[in-house]
């Protein structure tokens, strides 16, 4: 038996798969389901960088598990791809940790304070080179995290320009980050909800996304 750890920003990202777990595995506490192949341990890690890290660091020290899973929505900078698109994230970066110098943006690397290569990044990014069950399935691009979500012409062409990212969330370099520390076993997955643009949520798909994320989710397991 495997034990997985599954996280998720909000508990509305992954309600849906809460419910299969519930339907179709033995419940063995709150958010902790088992069937004859896998432990499933759920955590609403919270919104942002900080939240995530925290709360991961909790679980990752009071368990041991063989992989982990990041699921949620959000983003996404090519606008050939269809909302609802679920994707696995092959790298991540930051993309707004360093200082403003008038109109230019200086990352975390050129003020000296973290070099590129330092463990666990390569280049300034944090990759997945064997990711969980090689990516269930999925394609993998690059991401980067924000903790201001990108809404202004200026800050999307720049962001776009600088990592040619294809996703954006608030957590997944968080995740990143634990996983590689500890030599865990990972992946990141996410649904588009939108596309990068200046905010419109008008335009937005957060139903569909989280729809066809939990699918894929039950899918797997269902397998």
């Amino acid at each position: 038996m495997k034990n997985l750890l599954i996280v998720s920003a909000t508990e509305a990202e992954i309600l849906p798969l809460l419910r299969f777990l519930e339907a179709n595995f033995r419940t063995v506490a709150q958010h902790s389901f088992q069937n004859e192949r896998y432990s499933v341990d759920i955590l609403i890690s919270g919104v942002g960088m900080m939240s995530t890290a925290y709360n991961l660091g909790v679980a990752l020290a009071r368990n041991t598990y063989d992989a982990a899973l990041q699921a949620g929505i959000g983003g996404c900078f090519d606008m050939q791809l269809p909302l609802g698109s679920v994707l696995g994230v092959a790298s991540e970066c930051y993309a707004d940790l360093g200082a403003e110098n008038r109109g230019a943006y200086i990352d975390i690397y050129e003020l000296g304070f973290l070099q590129k290569d330092t463990y666990p990044f390569t280049d300034g990014k944090l990759l997945n080179l064997k990711p969980f069950e090689a990516g269930m399935g999925l394609d993998l691009v690059p991401a980067i995290s924000v903790n201001t979500v990108s809404g202004h012409s200026p800050t999307i062409a720049a962001r776009a320009g600088r990592y040619g990212a294809v996703l954006e969330s608030m957590e997944g370099i968080a995740f990143h980050y634990a996983c590689l520390q500890q030599q865990l076993p990972f992946l990141q997955i996410r649904a588009i909800s939108n596309y990068v643009t200046p905010r419109d949520r008008d335009a937005w798909q957060i139903g569909l996304a989280i729809r066809n994320l939990n699918q894929h989710l039950q899918d797997f397991f269902s397998k």
